[in-house]
């Protein structure tokens, strides 16, 4: 699992995924350490590999749209 190998939550490799595919995100929360939790998603890097292996589960069916 992807969150493993960077020791993180699912939660931030997403928003770390989202922001490297250049995807504007705003991530919403009131709780303090989910706050922090989404700022920490800044310091990832997701290897081209793992980027890879994620948009291999895209089903084409997302909110995403490619301009």
């Amino acid at each position: 699992m992807l969150s493993s190998k960077y020791n993180t939550n699912i939660a931030q490799v997403v928003l770390r995924c989202l922001i490297q595919k250049e995807v504007v995100v705003i991530p919403k929360s009131a709780n303090m350490k989910r706050i922090n939790e989404n700022f920490n998603a800044l310091d990832l890097e997701l290897s081209a590999d793992d980027l890879t292996a994620i948009k291999s589960l895209d089903k084409g069916i997302g909110l995403i749209y490619s301009v």
